[in-house]
């Protein structure tokens, strides 16, 4: 199970597998057979519990979560509204690819 807390701000989560983008909000609840990005922009943070671990993503950080791999790191990225899908590719690109 993956599960987001104390989510503040805009925190994205894009989904690979159905080309979905979500926006996190406290509660939420993902399949975990999915495979996914979970970014934060510049006034953003998340707590997220995923595969029997807490991840807390602070402001500039991103995490791809998946059954093969739990990456997590930290961007320089500025999110614009206007730029949301350059924003996610940049993101991709830094969690090793959208395939």
């Amino acid at each position: 199970m993956i599960r987001f807390s104390n989510v503040q701000g805009e925190v994205f989560i894009d989904d690979r597998r159905r080309d979905d983008r979500l926006m996190a909000r406290d509660g939420l609840a993902l399949d975990p057979g999915g495979d996914y990005l979970v970014a934060t922009t510049q006034s953003s943070s998340a707590d997220v519990q995923a595969y029997g671990r807490m991840i807390r993503l602070e402001r500039f950080s991103y995490a791809r979560l998946s059954v093969a791999r739990v990456l997590e790191g930290r961007h320089n990225e500025f999110w614009l509204a206007p730029m949301t899908k350059i924003f996610l590719a940049k993101l991709w690109a830094l969690a090793g690819g959208r395939i």
